[in-house]
């Protein structure tokens, strides 16, 4: 199979970590103290943590009782204060939203209207299953494994690749970027099932060139989608069994299904607090810890659905979702709502948590 790799680009999330908190001449953990300290731990606590690490008790508790008397620490505590308070507020939100007898149902609405979409799902925040935007696409009639092998051939396309080998392949998804022939793609896409390569929104750049006869398939959603470019939208193609694990984008999005269905799992933004947020729109939660589901008091409730061809998912900004292929998939991703929808712009947390 004819490919080449491209060049890794540094993960900006990855600048700081716990470990660059460590210090390396006596492999003292600070950030693990401070942590700690602010969370509440007692000092014995966390001392008894690093002696258990192999730190001896003299230095395990003269790190911990010198960092609980830093002033440095009460300022943190302050900000870390002023965060739970935050999700206080989250936190009754989230309860107030559970009381509805629909609070786990995804609502499935035929041909809505610009006005309805925007006045009760984009302004909202809530995700919506829609049916009929896109019926009259020459993409919904046309688009299918053989037909793009031939609109596409052997012209090179992005392609997420080897991802078996890394548990961590989303957000490290800048070390997967590969370029390949998109017909030995579909050929690998025909052999079965996989979660080792995947084309997604990460490598457009590369292919929107690639991609050209295919955007000319693409039509409009009226008074939804801006129509300035139908290049805006975003082509995803890969084998039954991909999985993007679970994360949350800073934009408003709407996932359209030509080819394949997808099951979505979403959590609601103000369960955020729930998600064990550590690094940037990532979770530590495994897929086996967040079923379908109310939740409890550790997790949060979780939505499910279906999307598959002919329907579009609307998942608004900030809410979690873990998308998962049941068949080999074509699908589409847009974000060029006909509102205003720049999160982006105000996000600066990317090297921060």
């Amino acid at each position: 199979m004819r490919f080449r790799m491209a060049k890794p680009k540094p993960n900006r999330r990855d600048a700081f970590s716990p470990a660059s908190a460590r210090d390396a001449n006596n492999g003292v953990d600070y950030f693990r103290i401070m942590e700690s300290l602010i969370a509440g731990a007692p000092i014995e606590t966390i001392a008894a943590e690093l002696i258990g690490n192999g730190m001896p008790p003299s230095v395990a508790r003269y790190e911990v009782e010198r960092a609980a008397k830093s002033p440095y620490l009460h300022v943190a505590a302050r900000f870390a204060a002023r965060v739970a308070k935050r999700d206080w507020v989250l936190g009754a939100i989230a309860g107030l939203d559970q009381q509805r007898s629909s609070a786990l149902e995804i609502p499935r609405i035929h041909a809505i209207t610009p006005q309805e979409f925007f006045a009760n799902h984009y302004q909202r925040n809530r995700p919506a299953l829609l049916t009929g935007l896109v019926s009259d696409w020459p993409a919904t009639a046309k688009w299918s494994f053989d037909y793009l092998e031939t609109a596409v051939g052997d012209a090179p396309v992005g392609v997420q690749w080897a991802r078996d080998g890394n548990p961590d392949y989303e957000a490290q998804c800048s070390d997967h970027k590969a370029v390949v022939p998109m017909r030995d793609v579909i050929t690998r896409i025909r052999s079965g099932a996989s979660n080792d390569f995947y084309i997604t929104a990460n490598n457009a750049d590369v292919n929107r060139d690639a991609f050209a006869p295919l955007y000319r398939d693409v039509g409009a959603i009226e008074g939804i989608l801006e129509t300035q470019s139908l290049r805006d939208g975003y082509i995803w193609v890969g084998p039954q069994g991909t999985v993007t694990p679970w994360h949350h984008d800073l934009s408003n999005n709407l996932l359209v299904m030509f080819v394949g269905q997808k099951r979505i799992r979403l959590v609601a933004a103000h369960d955020t607090p729930r998600m064990r947020n550590t690094r940037h729109c990532f979770t530590d939660w495994s897929a086996e810890d967040l079923l379908p589901g109310p939740g409890n008091d550790m997790t949060p409730p979780v939505l499910e659905c279906t999307v598959g061809p002919g329907e579009a998912l609307f998942i608004p900004v900030g809410w979690w979702h873990r998308v998962e292929a049941l068949d080999a998939t074509i699908g589409m991703t847009f974000l060029n709502f006909a509102a205003p929808g720049d999160f982006q712009s105000g996000y600066d947390c990317y090297d921060r948590i």
